[in-house]
């Protein structure tokens, strides 16, 4: 392929990029994607460790059935398995059954979404105060948990879509891979890389652009300046903290010149911040905790402490569990810098009811990826605050038929935040480029 006569030159291989990049190449254009990592998939980051039976997924780690992931991961030779089992509140030692199913009481009452945008925390206050504190509590935790959104910035109008799509049109959230949630990055490379599309290890830091004409600077991994790729169109797919970075932070890209419209939509959208740990033990610690029937599957616990919530790979029987904290939880983490793997540990510990060393003698692994510190991404995913549900469109919309964006927070409807939006929001982008510059 000629660098300078491409049509479109993707920036980042995330499954955005590449599904946009796959429809472009079905469209008859010249395509080269340009990615800064030494692989593809972006926030799909799976790890296998050994001869352990799953792989351990360091970032997306559920996946829509049905939907585009669900076709494209069985495509790439995966399959998922729906995880069932309770909730539980568990403290020193026992369990007892969580109240976690009455947040759809709170959730109820976003349908229809108010009229006027307000906080979540706001929205509790002025149309909750009715329900019990406990419900309450647990509507919260759900919010800063599964949306990793502060329940003071996000805003209700975002989460009514979300919540509209998770039960209507989105598939069940509670399927997780198997085989590795790679295997649709890998079902989308498979294409490209006969085309000689994919360039790694590539950090592109500059857009020169007019009205039809871009040009593209990236260094090596090693800091080398390339040469400049030039091209009729750019699609840009990094995730949104990048975007929102300042031209001279490593990752970055500056734009000459600055499409301001489009960065002042992605400085509007919240960045979702999110420590996730994959610890795998040697035995069932948690099977010990009293109060539930030995016969049981364990899904969620929710213990006090500095993770919301932790959960097992239930229906499938090993010793691995998860632990999760998002949004306020995971920003007073990052800022107290203690040892995440330790703090969790300590928690683990306390609401187990046995010693840190009960624990340490049990654990094989623990695998962490600091998303929020990593520069290619800056957050885990993205989350609308109060107001800013526009944004998601503006920050999508194409500029002056030369700038393209996709990627996880372009995509409206609720969707943002998953691999399926993610895929959703670059097959819409190659569709406006197709449309621009005429492919097939």
């Amino acid at each position: 392929m000629d660098d300078d006569q491409l049509d479109v030159v993707v920036i980042g291989a995330g499954v955005s990029g590449l599904a946009a990049a796959r429809d472009l190449c079905a469209a008859g254009l010249t395509v080269r994607v340009l990615e800064a990592r030494d692989r593809v998939g972006g926030r799909i980051y799976t790890l296998r460790d050994g001869d352990h039976p799953l792989p351990v997924e360091m970032g997306a780690s559920f996946v829509d059935i049905p939907g585009q992931a669900w076709d494209l991961l069985r495509a790439g030779g995966g399959a998922a398995y729906r995880s069932t089992g309770g909730f539980w509140r568990v403290d020193h030692g026992r369990a007892e059954p969580s109240d976690f199913d009455k947040v759809g009481e709170v959730l109820e009452r976003l349908d229809p979404p108010p009229a006027r945008d307000e906080s979540f925390a706001q929205f509790l206050d002025r149309r909750c105060r009715d329900i019990d504190a406990g419900t309450q509590d647990a509507a919260e935790r759900y919010v800063e948990g599964f949306h990793a959104a502060p329940v003071e910035r996000v805003g209700v109008q975002w989460i009514a879509k979300a919540e509209e799509d998770e039960a209507g049109g989105g598939g069940d959230v509670r399927h997780q891979p198997l085989g590795g949630f790679d295997r649709v990055a890998e079902a989308l490379r498979m294409d490209l890389d006969a085309r000689g599309a994919i360039r790694l290890n590539t950090i592109v830091h500059r857009i020169d652009w007019k009205k039809g004409e871009a040009t593209i600077h990236a260094r090596s991994a090693a800091g080398t300046e390339m040469p400049p790729l030039r091209a009729r169109a750019v699609l840009v797919t990094v995730p949104l903290g990048v975007l929102q970075a300042a031209a001279d932070q490593p990752g970055a890209i500056a734009f000459h010149p600055e499409p301001a419209d489009t960065l002042r939509a992605a400085r509007a959208l919240g960045i979702a911040h999110v420590i996730k740990i994959t610890f795998r033990f040697r035995s069932f610690l948690w099977h010990k905790l009293t109060g539930i029937d030995p016969d049981e599957e364990v899904k969620f616990l929710q213990p006090e402490g500095a993770f919301q919530a932790w959960w097992t790979e239930s229906p499938i029987q090993v010793p691995t569990i998860v632990a999760w904290a998002g949004a306020t939880a995971a920003e007073r983490l990052m800022a107290g810098g203690a040892d995440p793997v330790q703090t969790a540990l300590d928690d683990m510990a306390r609401w187990l009811g046995v010693t840190r060393e009960e624990v340490d003698a049990e654990l094989e692994s623990a695998h962490v990826h600091d998303w929020t510190a990593d520069p290619l991404a800056r957050g885990a995913y993205s989350y609308v605050p109060v107001g800013a549900l526009p944004a998601q469109e503006a920050l999508g919309r194409p500029v002056e038929g030369t700038l393209f964006f996709a990627g996880e927070a372009t995509q409206t409807g609720g969707l943002n935040s998953t691999v399926e939006g993610a895929l959703l929001s670059g097959r819409r982008a190659a569709a406006q480029i197709a449309d621009a510059l005429g492919g097939s």
